[in-house]
């Protein structure tokens, strides 16, 4: 497993420990220290220049993202990054981006935007200094977030997009975060820093919980959004066609369409054994609810790394195992799809069990119900938002047993019309709380109402 990488990095298993590795941790542990001495000199040199004007575009952003890596190696972080840029080119068409990286090649999934790379994130070692010479080019940071701002996969990698918000700030730009998600025990080495953030660094948390977290411990100027994700317009692409004609299909025959995903990294420590017994209550799960009712499920994966990070880990074994007994019942397109689609396919199912954040947030921007598997205390705050009953979000161990997983899909089943009808009377304010991420970037007298093209195409 690679190690020297400043990367998030997932827990990995040593002698049956959950540890991140003594490479990392001892990484960690000088390089945190350093950083926090190059932040305060970096602040001790500033002439502190003056703030833009509120009434002035912002021309040029610079896009710090959660992994600088793969960067849209997770649909979510493709999802944010494509809505972000899109819906601030819908007000400012010529706003340049660039987009902080490791790489010199830019992910094809974004391609098509315009984005510049700057691949100096740690090219060849991660500087405060060149990272801010970097931004001298630029009008506006944005922080892209996600579920990184806590330090739970990485406190190092955390701690590094803190400052470079800060700094951005502290330098007269324009800058923010998009909505992250927060747990409740954030990494302590992030502490100092979250008590010191300039004013002018606008830190927006996409849920009521999180906002919660973050607040008893910082005194940062934080407010509540949505995820920038739900401003995605999906795409009906040709590949897209294939799988609504045969949901098409299947409804007419009287079947409703649930889409179904589940995920490796829902296992503590990677174990194995576990994964295993995961698909075996998922396969007793879903052909009970199949005896049981006109269903027909849609696998759907929502992280195309493969390997075992990967959807296709869970998906694939959960198919070959059904395929012959349901047929036309159970589908699963292994194509890799990008975000824009993926969020298409989701408004193709009347309801939708998942396993990865942003399918649910797919789904729900598309008027459709979910159930989920939670970790991190991810999901809490997202049910908020549409007021969706908490008991639909379950532990992972609860669905190890493949009656009590049947049992939540059958709820869901049953009550996705009236689960539906709270989806779509909230709906007007979450889309209205994630018009907010892209606010600090606008002119003030520019207000980023909802527009009626991102209505719900669900069928």
């Amino acid at each position: 497993m690679e190690l020297s990488s400043d990367k998030p990095q997932k827990p990995i298993r040593i002698k049956n420990v959950q540890a991140k590795g003594v490479r990392a941790l001892l990484r960690e542990f000088l390089r945190v220290p350093m950083l926090y001495k190059e932040w305060q000199r970096e602040k001790e040199q500033l002439a502190n220049p003056p703030h833009p004007h509120p009434n002035e575009s912002c021309n040029s952003i610079l896009i710090a993202p959660c992994d600088p890596d793969t960067v849209a190696g997770s649909k979510g972080d493709e999802a944010m990054i494509t809505a972000f840029v899109e819906r601030i080119r819908e007000f400012n068409p010529t706003c340049r981006f660039g987009l902080l990286t490791y790489r010199d090649k830019v992910p094809e999934t974004l391609a098509n935007l315009g984005v510049h790379l700057e691949p100096v994130w740690a090219n060849p070692k991660w500087s405060l200094r060149r990272l801010i010479q970097t931004m001298s080019h630029y009008e506006g940071l944005v922080i892209v977030g996600g579920d990184v701002m806590d330090g739970y996969y990485s406190p190092l990698t955390a701690l590094r997009l803190w400052v470079v918000g800060d700094m951005a700030a502290r330098l007269g730009k324009r800058s923010a975060t998009l909505g992250f998600s927060f747990n409740d025990r954030p990494s302590s080495r992030l502490r100092r820093c979250l008590r010191s953030l300039d004013q002018r660094f606008v830190v927006s948390v996409r849920d009521e919980v999180s906002l919660e977290r973050f607040g008893r411990i910082s005194q940062a100027n934080s407010r509540l959004v949505a995820d920038a994700a739900f401003l995605l317009r999906p795409w009906l692409s040709e590949r897209v066609e294939a799988v609504r004609l045969w949901a098409e299909s299947q409804r007419a025959k009287g079947h409703t369409v649930v889409g179904f995903n589940l995920h490796p990294m829902l296992i503590k420590e990677g174990d194995e054994s576990q994964r295993s017994a995961m698909v075996r209550a998922a396969v007793g799960g879903l052909r009970e609810v199949a005896a049981r009712n006109d269903v027909t499920f849609l696998l759907i994966s929502h992280d195309f790394r493969g390997g075992p990070l990967g959807d296709e880990a869970m998906l694939g074994p959960i198919f070959e195992q059904l395929q012959d007994e349901l047929g036309e019942r159970i589908r699963y397109w292994k194509n890799h799809f990008s975000a824009k689609e993926l969020k298409a396919i989701a408004s193709l199912t009347d309801a939708v069990f998942t396993g990865r954040m942003h399918l649910a947030v797919a789904a729900l921007g598309q008027g459709v119900p979910v159930a989920a598997v939670t970790y991190q205390g991810k999901f809490e705050g997202l049910f908020r938002h549409f007021e969706l009953p908490g008991h639909l979000a379950v532990a992972p161990e609860s669905i190890l047993d493949s009656s009590r997983l049947a049992s939540l899909l059958g709820e869901l089943v049953s009550s996705r019309e009236v689960l539906a009808t709270r989806v779509s009377d909230s709906w007007p304010r979450v889309e209205q709380l994630a018009l907010l991420n892209i606010e600090p970037f606008l002119a003030k007298e520019v207000s980023p109402n909802a527009s009626s093209d991102v209505a719900f195409f669900h069928p």
